[in-house]
């Protein structure tokens, strides 16, 4: 007797619970992925911005953060979302400048990565990165 090809098929795709077990697990697999190679990251990189900006704040930081003791609770607290605000900024500007450096004059540029290897990086993708950068240090602040 010959296999019937069509109902092997037919009854393979009827069990929907494998179905539904392989798109689970792809899910899961693809969402790990994503984590590790791009969120971890963006977060890696925003952390380190932000710490940057608190160990070289700007002189209006410096400034406001030397005037907050002479202040009422209130003050101080306004100090802090201030200081807060304006770190906030400072990374931004530092990220753009990053970003623009990298992507000038809109052409494939040279860079070295950390293993002493010359790539190119594509200006598009540097603007992507800070975008992407710029909004995981939203979370930061």
């Amino acid at each position: 007797m010959e296999r019937n090809l069509i109902y092997e098929l037919t009854k393979t795709l009827q069990q929907t619970e494998g179905l539904e077990r392989d798109f689970q697990e792809m899910t899961t697999s693809l969402r790990e992925a994503i984590e590790r190679n791009y969120i971890q990251k963006i977060q890696l990189a925003a952390g380190d911005q932000k710490a940057f900006a608190v160990e070289h704040p700007p002189k209006e930081v410096t400034l406001l953060r030397a005037i907050a003791p002479f202040l009422d609770e209130k003050g101080r607290g306004q100090i802090t979302d201030i200081t807060r605000s304006l770190l906030f900024a400072h990374t931004l500007q530092n990220v753009n400048e990053n970003v623009t450096s990298l992507a000038q004059d809109g052409a494939l540029i040279a860079a070295r990565s950390s293993d002493g290897t010359g790539e190119n990086l594509n200006p598009q993708a540097a603007k992507i990165a800070g975008l992407l950068l710029s909004i995981a240090l939203m979370d930061k602040f």
